[in-house]
């Protein structure tokens, strides 16, 4: 109880840290650890989390992966805290591969890496943990003895329902938006509703899977919201369709915001959607 007590006050103060910090970029520094970890700070926190020794992460630093239980249930907890591990549907491999620069010289890993791949492709059984463990350990081994050298910075991770319904939250309460002006709108209706408009381009940015420069970004898009698609057909289905409303686009900014995400991608709908029903009930 007592290390239970510890984390939940360790938490506790790093959200009074988040609520009370003066000063914005200090801030956002925070944010940035809490929602997008480097590999090797969530290493550390799942470290601290299942109470592993220190000396553990020495050895995992010089690049020491021994095959023991502490090992192997370390990598799978960095692999759901990083999104591209779940017991129930396995390795995501587009997200595994973030974490990774593959050497340009090296022409083969790709192929090395994929078939290793499948000598463990086998669906994990999310009953049995050691078995979870163990395919999470080896699947992410594949990566790393054969795509490339492991990166330090900072990636992209999906965020979860929650942290979408709490965007959209914020998005409405920044943009001034009541829930009675989103409320049983029709297809056209929302057409023409600026308020609808401007909220889904606040939630783009604020995912940072859309920009007023850039538009959308197809990679992240695909990262967030393509699990169970192949890549190559939902990033063509999805130039596809941003090129063709871009034609369409206009000088408001929430306008061409919204013909690029909520016309293209009906995973951008789901916030909106699930928040008005989450009001509801």
């Amino acid at each position: 109880m007592a290390g239970f007590r510890s984390a939940v006050m360790g938490l506790l103060l790093l959200l009074l840290l988040l609520l009370l910090m003066p000063d914005p970029s200090v801030c956002q520094g925070l944010q940035l650890r809490v929602l997008r970890p480097t590999f090797d700070e969530a290493v550390e926190e799942c470290a601290l989390l299942l109470s592993i020794c220190p000396a553990k992460l020495v050895t995992l630093r010089v690049g020491n992966l021994p095959s023991d239980a502490d090992t192997k249930r370390l990598i799978r907890c960095v692999g759901v805290r990083c999104r591209f591990w779940s017991d129930y549907t396995g390795l995501r491999q587009d997200l595994l591969a973030r974490y990774f620069v593959a050497d340009r010289n090296d022409t083969l890993s790709l192929n090395r890496t994929s078939a290793c791949l499948e000598s463990v492709a086998k669906r994990p059984d999310p009953f049995d943990r050691q078995n979870c463990s163990d395919l999470a350990y080896r699947s992410f081994l594949c990566y790393y003895h054969n795509y490339g050298n492991l990166r330090r910075t900072r990636q992209f991770i999906p965020l979860d329902r929650m942290q979408l319904l709490h965007v959209t939250a914020q998005c409405m309460d920044m943009l001034q938006i009541s829930m009675e002006e989103l409320a049983d709108l029709t297809v056209d209706e929302m057409d023409d509703s600026t308020s609808v408009h401007c909220l889904v381009r606040c939630i783009g940015i604020r995912t940072e899977l859309y920009s007023d420069k850039m538009g959308v970004n197809v990679d992240l898009m695909y990262a967030q919201y393509g699990e169970g698609y192949p890549e190559k057909s939902y990033k063509a289905n999805a130039y596809r369709c941003a090129k063709q409303y871009k034609r369409k686009s206009s000088d408001n900014l929430c306008r061409r915001a919204y013909h690029l995400l909520y016309k293209c991608f009906e995973q951008v709908r789901n916030p909106i959607t699930q928040y008005e029903m989450d009001e509801v009930m």
